[in-house]
Order: C-alpha cells, then sequence, then structure tokens
C-alpha cells in the first residue's frame, strides 16, 4: 500500500520534502494509516513537518473521549505533535443553524486551517472506498458531472494522500504495521444514508465486480479531466466577463454555455458549496442581469442593470 500512497503523492504533487503538514486524525484505521505513512515519509523527508490534528465533537459520549485519548497516547508514544479541539457541534450546530453533518465538518476543516496558516497542507484520510461511496449517494440524490468526480484528490490546500487506497487495503496495513485504532460504532449503524451504501450497497455491487471500487476511481479520474476542461473554459468566462469598475458583465457571461457558466458560479463562491437550486437561481439572474440570490454560508449574488456583483452573505440585504 506505501507503495501506491506514495505514487499517490507524487502524481497529483500533493507534499514537498520541507511541507508542512496537519493530519486530520479521528483514531480510525484510515486516520491512523494516513499519520503513519506521513510520519513515515519523514525518514527520507528529515524536513518534514508533521502535526495530527484531533476534533472531539462531542456527539458520542464517552466514545468520543475514548477515541481522543487514544490519538493522544499514540502521538505521544510516537513524538508526533497533536493539537486537539473539543466543541459541542450539537450547541454549535444551533448557534449557526446549519446540521450536525454540515456543522461538524465546518468545524473541523476551520480548526485544519487555522493550524495549518497559509502556507500549510492538510491531509485527511478520505479513501478510494469513500469515493466510490460518495458518487453512490451523489446518484441517489440525482447528480451531474461535478457528483460523478467524487472526492478530489487535492483542493486548494487539501490534500488526500490515501485517495486510491481501498479501506481494506488499509485495514490489512494496520494488521501489518500493528498500528492501533478505534471503531466509531455509529459506523455499524445501517440507519445512515452513507452506513447503508456501505454496509448493503457496495457489497452487493462487488458481487457483480469486485473491483468496482477501482472501476469507479477510474471513472471519476476521467471525468475530473473532463470537468477540468470546463472550468478552464469557465476561468476564461469570468476573464472576459470581468469590468474595470468591478462585478461582471452579465450579457458577457449569458454568452457561455450553461455547463460554463454554473462553473463559473461555483468559481465566484470559492470554498462554500452552493446548493444546486442556488446555481441555478444565479444563472437565471445572469441571463436577466437583474435580482438577488442569498447563499447560506457562501457569498450573495445581486445583478443590477447588467452587472453582476458579490457580497458576503448577510453583509447587506439583497434586493430582489
Amino acid at each position: 500500500m506505501i507503495t501506491k500512497v506514495l505514487k499517490t503523492i507524487e502524481a497529483y504533487q500533493m507534499l514537498s520534502p520541507d511541507s508542512a503538514v496537519v493530519a486530520g486524525v479521528s483514531g480510525g484505521a484510515d486516520s491512523m494509516a494516513l499519520l503513519h505513512v506521513l510520519q513515515s515519509r519523514r525518514k527520507d523527508w528529515p524536513e518534514l513537518k508533521v502535526t495530527a490534528a484531533h476534533v472531539n465533537h462531542c456527539l458520542r459520549g464517552a466514545e468520543a473521549d475514548r477515541d481522543e485519548e487514544h490519538v493522544r497516547r499514540y502521538c505521544q508514544r510516537e513524538g508526533i505533535p497533536l493539537e486537539v479541539l473539543k466543541i459541542d457541534v450539537r450547541e454549535e450546530a444551533a448557534k449557526r443553524k446549519l446540521g450536525l453533518e454540515a456543522c461538524g465538518r465546518a468545524v473541523r476543516y476551520e480548526f485544519f486551517r487555522r493550524l495549518a496558516g497559509e502556507n500549510g497542507v492538510i491531509a485527511t484520510a478520505h479513501t478510494l472506498s469513500d469515493l466510490a461511496e460518495t458518487v453512490l449517494l451523489h446518484l441517489t440524490r440525482g447528480t451531474g458531472l461535478k457528483g460523478l468526480c467524487g472526492i478530489p484528490p487535492v483542493r486548494e490546500n487539501i490534500v488526500r494522500p490515501l485517495i486510491d487506497c481501498s479501506r481494506r487495503e488499509i485495514e490489512d496495513y494496520c494488521r501489518e504495521h500493528k498500528i492501533p485504532y478505534v471503531t466509531d460504532s455509529t459506523n455499524l449503524e445501517a440507519r445512515y444514508s452513507r452506513n447503508k451504501v456501505r454496509l448493503q450497497v457496495l457489497p452487493a455491487l462487488k458481487e457483480i465486480n469486485p473491483a468496482f471500487e477501482e472501476a469507479v476511481g477510474r471513472m471519476a479520474q476521467s471525468l475530473r479531466e473532463d470537468d477540468g476542461c470546463l472550468c478552464e473554459e469557465a476561468r476564461e468566462l469570468l476573464g472576459r466577463a470581468a469590468l474595470e469598475k468591478g462585478g461582471w458583465s452579465c450579457s458577457v457571461l449569458s454568452r457561455g454555455r450553461k455547463p460554463v457558466r454554473i462553473r463559473a458560479i461555483r468559481l465566484l463562491q470559492g470554498a462554500s458549496r452552493p446548493e444546486a437550486r442556488h446555481l441555478e437561481e444565479i444563472d437565471r439572474i445572469i441571463l436577466a442581469g437583474q435580482g438577488g440570490v442569498s447563499v447560506p454560508g457562501g457569498l450573495d449574488f445581486h445583478a443590477n442593470r447588467g452587472v453582476l456583483r458579490t457580497v458576503p452573505h448577510k453583509k447587506r440585504k439583497i434586493p430582489q
């Protein structure tokens, strides 16, 4: 497995010998294997800096505290710097008016970004199995090209060195290297959609094709290349539409094909993830040259007299 991970790191230029890496570590097999791989890489790259980051969401009581203690003990034993954030995500979600999953993700990445700073790299333990599950979940809800691409190996300063490795390979790696890990009991409950895909749907598909996860990985890679071409067109469209006094010409944007316009909107949104309905609403005001769309957690879009502008959400009221 280690050879496959190193090839992935090289292929996507995820790390350099002197990178400062913040590794998200939950204590599960995937993240413990990731931490072990990164720490092992320091034998050849002594300037590589690895910091483990653990978030206790306070959602699973004693089990969550057990996970935190497990990560603390392992990092202390291996001499790995560790940063821990303990936060009541249920309470935080109520404050932010977000679902538990969305809030947990937001809290984690805010913590990781704070630790990484401007020049650091964030490494997460997403696997090939996670990618296959994500694509299947997107299919159940209806999706487009972006959804079929699954989880990108690299996004901004976030890298996923295990993205070409299946969960079975990772568990075998942990056994081989005697890496201790904990199991989140909620991962075994089929009442959650992702768990149902993991526990019931994927095994059925693997009966048809034992290499189903690898097949999804190849498909996702191919579609990412196609999506990359459309994103490049979108960047060029935004460049042509940009106005000297700020904003973008709705007329110029409207000349782009819809898949390109939608990607241009995504590029303007940056790291946030607007829902499909918001993308459609923003596209409509671009075509009309007039109107406003408020995107929770992202930017608000305002078109007036044929000029599209963006402002941070809730900073000002968007006229309709």
